[in-house]
């Protein structure tokens, strides 16, 4: 069972504290965050020169990343040498059931960007890994599901203020194996994440988006640009006049609900706050609210995190 970890909740503009899916991006929305998760998943790295040494990453950085996470409750700081004194970090049972949410990633980088990590199960087959409703069996996409926001959810909510100030260009990420740029540019930035989140609950218009979610005009058509270029969106004429567009997912888009939806999951489980979950989703054909999770494509068994691997050009290493 899954239950509250701890974290910081600053108050969103001033107007109350986050959501749980607020939280959630609050702490990974950000480029280093999920390549440390990454490299704690995929190299079990533990200790701070292993990062690092992987990253390239400075001390500075290194330092706020981990003590977000630990603040966080993903990561919890363990002493593994008193003379000289010296600490590792372990990945919690909050941190550990984020693999399926890195796996869908994977599996989204497998299907659109060439050059990515194989995924094998315990089955010994390469095989991708497929969204289903842990009630019913059924696999699932985004238009198979329906989801609405609850009451009260307003965007302020939802959309968390910067953590941290935004790096240099020198301190950016550049080790693309596994989280691809693709991918850093959806989830290492909390606006893109929030708006396309917001197209997934059918947010389509410029207006619409601005209300929904209260981003400034000027940065809102730059992320919009942003998601365009990257065929996440599409920019198509409104239905209700000739003269205004639309935003609206690309089959590219459609297929990140995978992400989202284990996201979104993670963060009721983990970050969850007494106004309940700021979005609901539903599996109209069995009924039932929709509990997701991930199936081998090839044996249609459920992936299990101790039995997913990866197939990396140097390494192969367990989840």
């Amino acid at each position: 069972m899954g239950g509250a970890v701890g974290g910081r909740q600053p108050a969103a503009g001033g107007t109350g504290e986050l959501s749980s899916v607020g939280r959630a991006m609050q702490l990974l929305g950000d480029r280093w965050t999920l390549l440390i998760l990454r490299d704690a998943f995929l190299l079990r790295t533990r200790r701070f020169g292993g990062w690092r040494e992987s990253l390239g990453i400075s001390d500075p950085v290194l330092s706020r990343r981990l003590r977000d996470l630990v603040d966080g409750g993903v990561l919890r700081r363990v002493l593994y040498s008193a003379a000289p004194e010296r600490h590792e970090y372990v990945l919690t049972e909050a941190g550990l059931d984020l693999w399926a949410f890195l796996v869908a990633i994977w599996g989204w980088e497998r299907r659109w960007v060439a050059g990515t990590a194989a995924v094998r199960d315990r089955c010994g087959a390469r095989t991708m890994p497929l969204l289903a409703c842990g009630g019913c069996g059924a696999v699932v996409g985004a238009r198979d599901t329906a989801a609405e926001r609850s009451p009260g959810a307003g965007p302020e909510r939802n959309a968390p203020p910067r953590l941290r100030r935004r790096s240099t260009l020198s301190e950016e990420p550049t080790d693309a194996a596994l989280l691809m740029p693709e991918t850093m540019a959806l989830l290492g930035d909390r606006w893109s994440t929030v708006m396309l989140a917001a197209a997934f609950l059918r947010t389509r218009r410029f207006g619409d988006f601005q209300r929904d979610l209260g981003v400034p005009p000027t940065l809102l058509s730059q992320r919009l640009r942003t998601l365009v270029a990257l065929d996440v969106l599409q920019r198509v004429p409104s239905e209700q006049r000739s003269d205004h567009h639309e935003y609206r997912l690309t089959v590219k888009g459609l297929d990140f609900f995978p992400v989202m939806a284990l996201l979104w999951r993670w963060a009721n489980r983990w970050m969850a706050t007494p106004a309940g979950p700021p979005v609901r989703i539903s599996h109209p054909a069995c009924g039932a609210a929709l509990d997701p999770v991930l199936l081998c494509e090839r044996c249609g068994e459920v992936l299990r995190r101790r039995d997913v691997r990866f197939a990396r050009p140097q390494r192969v290493s367990s989840v």
